[in-house]
């Protein structure tokens, strides 16, 4: 009997530092963040989605994507204005091409009303030098020919 007493009395010491042991080690793990991970250095368990986050870690978060969305936002307002720009200058470019053309044209329609004002000149100048002939058959048709002569005129020597 003395045997199982003392094979009893080593089985519940045993038993008992097996449970302080334990405790110990799951109350260190509990200040230390949770897990045995954290005595060693090797974060939670090597995995970002265990961790609890306290309200001014949420607030650094926050505030760390509301300054990445302004960058962002920044970012896309200069390639926007860069586009921007780019399409003023290819418009810029088709507006002056035009703007050539009609001042050619300009010129053009203004030499062209020029020379037409000449030549009605000529022609009214023309026109006041010469009579214009109508044929009889045209004036009263059936009355037959008509002969027409030209005489010339005096000269005068002088």
């Amino acid at each position: 009997m003395e045997y199982q007493n003392e094979y009893a009395s080593k089985s519940t010491t045993g038993i008992a530092t097996a449970g302080l042991v334990t405790g110990i080690v799951g109350a260190l793990g509990a200040l230390n963040g949770g897990g045995l991970g954290n005595i060693f250095g090797m974060g939670q368990n090597g995995c970002a989605e265990d961790h609890f986050v306290n309200r001014y870690e949420a607030q650094q978060n926050a505030r760390i994507a509301e300054l990445e969305t302004e960058v962002k936002l920044r970012d896309s307002n200069i390639y926007t204005d860069g586009k921007i720009l780019e399409l003023y200058k290819y418009v810029d470019g088709k507006f002056a091409v035009v703007e050539h053309e009609l001042c050619d044209q300009r010129t053009y329609n203004a030499v062209n009303t020029a020379t037409i004002g000449c030549i009605r000149s000529d022609v009214a100048e023309l026109m006041a030098l010469t009579k214009r002939v109508v044929s009889n058959g045209s004036i009263c048709p059936g009355w037959g020919d008509v002969t027409v002569s030209v005489t010339p005129a005096p000269t005068t020597t002088g």
